[in-house]
């Protein structure tokens, strides 16, 4: 790029932003108080009723084993500690209308107070009505500190033993006994108590089913033989398994209990020689049964099926034979058992660790692995036919909104070959909604797609060999200077990760600033991981892979056959977001006679927006690594777009975007160059 095209960019940016790339947070609540005359967000609810109904539950004395609560705790999760929980199990949504994940309420007397991570923040101040004091989780109080900043001594605070962590239930005790305020174990849900039958949905009816050997690569008897050597090893005679994940891979099952999520609500308690499962009996069809042997179950390799309620009073009974049983402890994305199973079990036979099975299941079979490539590739044809068509629509002057794109998406992958659903709810964000990262649209908020920004497209699919998730910011303009810087820096981030050679040894948080490197040349950084692991038709956010510089304590390392996401981002509130995300396999590089090093291969083949790139921004290593990754594309999804029917709108747009890019090719640098003096007229007219 000349001196001049460059000079130009940087006025330019200059002029429009300032000479800072941190963007400050709007302070408050959106139009609280509610003003007259002046419309609410039409994503609020109104939560003033059953505020009301909860607080005249928290008055009930005796109830309680004592006097009535002061405050009481619902988080957003169940019994399992899930991230996406049934509809049945949604009390926080019920309780405030918060739609998203990652939330925590505390309701007093006088007060209602909200927690959420930062990525839902705008999500919670749109949704939330003006009842509700609105916090974000590292930039404000604490749930415990705000409890002993702002409750008096000898308070009762409330919580449901089943919905919250053994650790979190601990944490929360110690710190809040040393200021005399008691933590009040509740045996049974107040919001159950408000939440009536008739408009509360119940559990899906659907049944489990078996998940075939030819995508398992190995029995559910040898997973089982598996474990029980590893519980040996580490001196426990039995576990209870309370993640569903877990349940899932162990038995080679798979259900539609969870949003998202191919599970069967259940427990199982694992010994040495029995294994119980736990669930709703109507929800086991013949063939699992079979599957499973659960028919006059007398041997090691067979499976007892007892009713879901009894698993925490049989646990308290079986554990009296046993000498050391283990209970799940938090982990990334797991937060191990909760309080209540934690109690059942005598103070001198539990002890908590990490579940071994989640080692195991992160770590994958060739046939796994194999299943992973493929459905990626399979994949990776229909994101290329669904951005495709949607240049085609708005090309040919049709009016798209976010939440037709999210549908659009959403139908697309469900007519797939081996699909079995989307993996999460589909992320559609349109300029400063792009800057929401786990934006969602719905009818009422959905914007209109224009040609003046990014729009950012976060969708995956379950299929019976493996589970996706991929993220491509596109562009149907042409993109200003700034959009093209932060779009490249973020493509540098992703390529610098996926072309990171390391040593076995090396943590995730220590890898994570591989990725950072390029935006933190610049002052800028996102408040998101760079990579969490994936499950082959199993969780999307799959432990123990959580890869975040932040997270000091963190003693994970990769191991080879693991699956990882890598989604660094750019996001510039109420303008625009960038995000680009490839699932990479963590491959062996090369045995040395001192160690042994890893890196990795991605399996997600979708072509980046070249009109988006500044090539000269790239160094060499960096254009070789996106040449080779263009001709993977070209060979391994041309194939099979080629052989799919109704594909060629796909093919044609993915070869056009699949270019190899040579340092002598001046195209695309005259492109930017061209883009910046437009941008650069403009803003001059405009001003």
């Amino acid at each position: 790029m000349n001196s001049l095209c460059l000079l130009m960019i940087y006025v330019l940016c200059i002029l429009v932003n300032g000479n800072n790339t941190d963007f400050d947070r709007p302070l408050g609540r959106k139009l609280c108080p509610p003003m007259e005359n002046i419309q609410q967000p039409i994503n609020r609810v109104d939560s003033s009723k059953t505020l009301e109904q909860l607080r005249h539950e928290m008055k009930q004395a005796n109830a309680y084993h004592g006097p009535p609560l002061d405050g009481y705790i619902v988080y957003d999760t169940d019994e399992h500690q899930n991230e996406e929980v049934a509809d049945h199990d949604k009390r926080l949504k019920f309780i405030s209308g918060f739609g998203g994940t990652g939330g925590i309420a505390l309701i007093t007397q006088t007060k209602a107070i909200f927690w959420t991570v930062w990525m839902y923040h705008q999500q919670a101040n749109e949704e939330l009505s003006c009842d509700w004091e609105l916090l974000v989780h590292g930039e404000s109080l604490r749930l415990d500190e705000w409890i002993l900043e702002k409750m008096k001594p000898h308070s009762r605070i409330g919580v449901d033993l089943k919905f919250i962590s053994n650790g979190d239930w601990e944490f929360m005790e110690r710190v809040l006994t040393n200021a005399t305020i008691n933590l009040v174990p509740i045996n049974y849900n107040l919001i159950d108590k408000i939440w009536e039958d008739d408009i509360r949905p119940n559990y899906p009816a659907y049944k489990a089913y078996v998940w075939p050997l030819e995508y398992a690569g190995k029995t559910w008897e040898t997973k089982l033989d598996d474990t029980r050597k590893k519980l040996a090893s580490m001196g426990f005679d039995a576990m209870v398994v309370t993640a569903l994940d877990e349940i899932a891979w162990l038995l080679n099952i798979r259900g539609h209990d969870i949003p998202y999520g191919p599970f069967l609500r259940a427990y199982v308690i694992l010994s040495k020689d029995q294994v119980y499962l736990y669930t709703d009996p109507t929800k086991l069809s013949d063939e699992v049964r079979k599957h499973l042997r659960t028919d006059n179950c007398v041997s090691a390799h067979c499976v007892r099926v007892e009713d879901y309620n009894f698993a925490g009073e049989r646990l308290k009974a079986y554990s009296m034979l046993w000498r050391k049983v283990l209970i799940p402890a938090a982990t990334e994305f797991n937060n191990g058992a909760s309080r209540y199973i934690f109690l059942k079990v005598n103070p001198d036979k539990r002890i908590q660790a990490p579940s071994p099975i989640m080692y195991m299941m992160a770590e994958k079979n060739p046939v796994e692995k194999l299943g992973m490539r493929l459905s990626h590739i399979r994949d990776s044809a229909a994101m290329c036919n669904i951005i495709a068509s949607l240049y085609e629509q708005f090309n040919n002057g049709k009016q798209l909104t976010e939440f037709a794109v999210a549908t659009i998406v959403d139908k697309y992958r469900e007519g797939q070959n081996f699909s079995k659903g989307m993996s999460f709810k589909s992320i559609v964000g349109y300029g400063p909604n792009g800057a929401i990262p786990h934006y969602t649209p719905s009818t009422a908020s959905s914007l209109k797609l224009e040609a003046s920004s990014t729009l950012v497209i976060d969708s995956g699919a379950h299929y019976w060999d493996g589970t996706t998730d991929v993220t491509r910011t596109n562009h149907f303009g042409q993109p200003s200077a700034e959009q093209i810087d932060a779009y490249t820096r973020v493509l540098m981030a992703s390529i610098d990760l996926a072309s990171f050679t390391f040593p076995n040894t090396l943590r995730l948080n220590q890898i994570d600033v591989i990725a950072r490197a390029p935006l933190w040349e610049i002052g800028y950084d996102y408040k998101h991981g760079t990579a969490h692991g994936i499950g082959t038709f199993l969780k999307v956010h799959e432990p123990p892979v959580n890869m975040y510089y932040g997270q000091k304590t963190s003693d994970v390392v990769l191991q080879e056959g693991y699956f990882i996401s890598d989604e660094p981002g750019f996001y510039k509130e109420n303008h625009f977001g960038i995000r680009l995300e490839n699932i990479l396999e963590v491959i062996a590089k090369n045995d040395t006679s001192t160690s042994k090093y890893l890196t990795f291969t991605p399996i997600t083949l979708v072509p980046f927006e070249p009109r988006l790139i500044n090539y000269t921004m790239l160094s060499p290593k960096q254009i070789r690594w996106l040449n080779d990754y263009n001709t993977r594309i070209r060979t391994e999804v041309g194939a099979e777009l080629l052989k799919q029917a109704n594909s060629q709108l796909g093919y044609n747009w993915m070869m056009d975007r699949t270019v190899l890019f040579s340092s002598g090719d001046s195209s695309h640098t005259n492109k930017c160059c061209i883009y910046a003096l437009i941008a650069f007229i403009f803003y001059i007219i405009a001003h």
